[in-house]
């Protein structure tokens, strides 16, 4: 009798078996007290040097940063029980991180995580990302800086995983004119300072948006389109809980551009406190 052999092949994100860099090993210290940024600065470098990789913070570590600038296919792994969070003093936020679109809002241009024409990141892991809410604005900074937490531009293929986004400053992340874009199983809560939301997509295509646990004192979500070429288009938005001071879902705050293509499926609104769904031109 002849045996049947078969061959079970399993389909893995690629990432996952490229080389690791461990912030460790280039000097980060997770202790809750050291200033990480260059070191894991370095780790983000030398993997995007070698064409790629997982940039790891692991080991139930607390690292403290400034302003890191992610990079093309550099996936940032932020193990369970490791935190990411951004130093409390504003001098280590840079200032060439773009700027808030929406008003003219200067205390809002810095931010904690930035990427600019970038493709293939991903955020993941399961840890979190710390904003340190309680140091902003500073009571001696007379320009009142609230750092965002991230912040991507002119980007493409980027994932955002299993990760817990906490104490914001002002918003958790602001994605612009960027394409082809997974929020997956993500947690925010941007319920402890005001203007705080957590996921804003201006001039964005192709954006997914699914099992995500959405806190906001401002929107929980928005869609805007800054831009006259820039449309905002083929958003799909589904198994997500929203909570919020303000509104859930608001569709154009900055309504320059088209936005068209949006779905909203199987989603909860709770406990909100203006608008499920906002429509507006302005």
């Amino acid at each position: 009798m002849k045996k049947l052999i078969l061959i079970l092949f399993i389909s893995l994100p690629l990432f996952l078996f490229a080389k690791e860099f461990n912030v460790c090993d280039y000097g980060a210290v997770g202790d809750g007290e050291t200033l990480n940024t260059i070191a894991i600065q370095k780790a983000i470098d030398a993997c995007y040097s070698a064409g790629g990789g997982t940039v790891v913070l692991d080991n139930g570590g607390v690292f403290i940063t400034g302003t890191i600038y992610l990079k093309s296919n550099v996936h940032f792994y932020i193990e369970a029980g490791s935190t990411l969070k951004g130093s409390g003093n504003i001098t280590d936020y840079t200032t060439d991180t773009h700027k808030q679109m929406y008003k003219n809002e200067k205390a809002l241009d810095r931010c904690l995580i930035f990427a600019s024409n970038a493709q293939n990141i991903t955020i993941y892991g399961g840890g979190t990302v710390d904003g340190n809410v309680k140091n902003f604005p500073a009571k001696n900074d007379p320009e009142r800086n609230r750092p965002m937490t991230f912040r991507f531009l002119n980007s493409s293929n980027l994932k955002m995983r299993d990760i817990y986004i906490v104490n914001m400053p002002s918003w958790a992340t602001a994605w612009l004119y960027c394409n082809n874009i997974v929020v997956d199983g993500v947690t925010v809560d941007a319920s402890k300072s005001w203007t705080s939301d957590c996921l804003d997509f201006d001039g964005c295509v192709n954006v997914r948006v699914s099992n995500c646990n959405l806190i906001a004192a401002d929107d929980c979500l928005s869609l805007q389109a800054s831009r006259k070429d820039k449309p905002c288009r083929d958003i799909t938005i589904t198994n997500c809980s929203f909570t919020s001071k303000w509104d859930a879902l608001r569709i154009g705050l900055l309504s320059r551009g088209d936005i068209e293509n949006v779905t909203v499926s199987n989603c909860v609104f709770k406990e909100i406190g203006h608008a499920g769904i906002q429509i507006e031109l302005c």
